[in-house]
Order: C-alpha cells, then sequence, then structure tokens
C-alpha cells in the first residue's frame, strides 16, 4: 500500500442485492487500484417482535444467520478470484445504516462503498435509503454505486 494513496482502508457494506453485488466488484477493484485493505460487512436486521410462537423467530434469526455468511462466502470467493482477501469480514446486528457508519468509524475505513439500494424494498423508499442515511451521517468519504 503506497503512503501517498487517496484511500488506505475501504469499507464494503454487502447485503447480498443486485446493487451490493455491484458495490462488491466496484470496491474491490478500488482496492486493487489503490492498494487499499478492504474490509467487508454485512448487517442482519432486527427481528421483527411480532406476536407468534418463539421457535418461529428463532427461525427466522437462523435464516438470516445463514443468509449473511452465505453471501460473505460469496464475496470472500470472488475477492480471492481478484487476489484480495479481506482485512476482516463481519456480520453485525441491528439498523444497517447505523451500523456501516459507526463500524466505518470503529475499524478507521476512510472510504465506504455500497449500493444505491439493498433488499429494503418499499420501506427504504418510504423511509429513506441506507445509502442516503450513510452518505449524510459517515465520518468519510462515501461512494454509492448504482
Amino acid at each position: 500500500m503506497s503512503e501517498s494513496s487517496i484511500f488506505k482502508y475501504i469499507l464494503i457494506a454487502f447485503d447480498g442485492s443486485e446493487s451490493s453485488r455491484k458495490s462488491l466488484d466496484t470496491g474491490l477493484a478500488m482496492a486493487k487500484a489503490f492498494g487499499a485493505k478492504v474490509a467487508l460487512l454485512s448487517v442482519e436486521e432486527y427481528v421483527p417482535r411480532v406476536p407468534g410462537e418463539i421457535g418461529e423467530v428463532k427461525e427466522e434469526k437462523e435464516r438470516q444467520n445463514e443468509y449473511c455468511s452465505g453471501i460473505q462466502r460469496e464475496a470472500r470467493e470472488l475477492a480471492k478470484i481478484r487476489g484480495l482477501d479481506f482485512e476482516r469480514a463481519d456480520i453485525l446486528v441491528g439498523h444497517v445504516a447505523q451500523n456501516i457508519i459507526n463500524h466505518a468509524k470503529t475499524i478507521q475505513c476512510d472510504l465506504i462503498v455500497m449500493g444505491h439500494s439493498g433488499r429494503s424494498g418499499v420501506w427504504g423508499a418510504f423511509l429513506g435509503t441506507t445509502a442516503e442515511k450513510v452518505s449524510r451521517y459517515a465520518h468519510c468519504t462515501v461512494v454509492i454505486v448504482r
């Protein structure tokens, strides 16, 4: 990694959506071009608290765990093909935008790469997108990939 490199540590937010797959490609290409370290982050949203059987909530949590683990394996394989490796790969639970912002600051990255829309669908359009929130409140540069 060059000391004069613009970006030294890139965080790629990855949820497996089409948009985040494009951001994964872009983030990995940028890491290679800048000689930057790269981190991967996936966020499991809170399991909603709705009346139902405890088993249903447990099943949903397990489904989210399996999904995030699977997409992270896929991302690691793509990075390996590109001759890169993630400095770290984390799965956090909670509010997506808040977790991306806090994690980026905690690991001291200087660039976040993410897709313009993820898995939130209609709720994202109604409440404001995760990308919009991250770009507004992140401590560092944010690249939003379409």
